[in-house]
């Protein structure tokens, strides 16, 4: 009796894990962009998009995310949240509506859009205060061409 409980804990506990709707570390080196295939190395930059169903999709540049969402790949109404990498280098995610943006040429992420995320205003500006740029916010980016 006690193995068929343990085996029916151990049944749910897997399954309610497989159901998650939280990011999962995106292994710099190791993962592929589910875009453009890229292996995701720039621990700087990257992108997750998480389903209603758990499912992860990541990406190597917000940009290649962006494209993702806008050719549908899922269904807008399927999105359960966005994450972006925090361009301190520590590979935090934090969530892309909350998250502050700066477009510089001069960052050259991986796909080209030379936007880095960062978690507070103050480490944005820090970085603008060093190299300038174009100050954003996920939507603003996101709408934009």
């Amino acid at each position: 009796m006690k193995i068929k409980a343990l085996l029916l804990l151990s049944f749910l506990a897997a399954f309610f894990n497989s159901c998650s709707k939280e990011p999962k570390p995106i292994e710099f080196g190791v993962d592929n962009c589910d875009h453009c295939k890229m292996n995701i190395s720039d621990n700087r930059y990257g992108a997750e998009l998480v389903t209603q169903k758990g499912r992860v999709y990541k990406f190597d540049d917000m940009y290649c995310m962006k494209v993702f969402m806008q050719d549908q790949i899922v269904e807008e109404n399927q999105i359960h949240s966005l994450w972006l990498i925090d361009f301190d280098g520590t590979e935090k995610l934090i969530s892309a509506d909350k998250s502050f943006l700066l477009y510089n040429p001069e960052l050259k992420s991986p796909m080209g859009s030379n936007t880095a995320a960062f978690m507070t205003e103050e480490t944005r500006q820090k970085q603008f205060d060093e190299n300038s740029g174009t100050m954003l916010l996920w939507q603003e980016y996101f709408n934009s061409k």
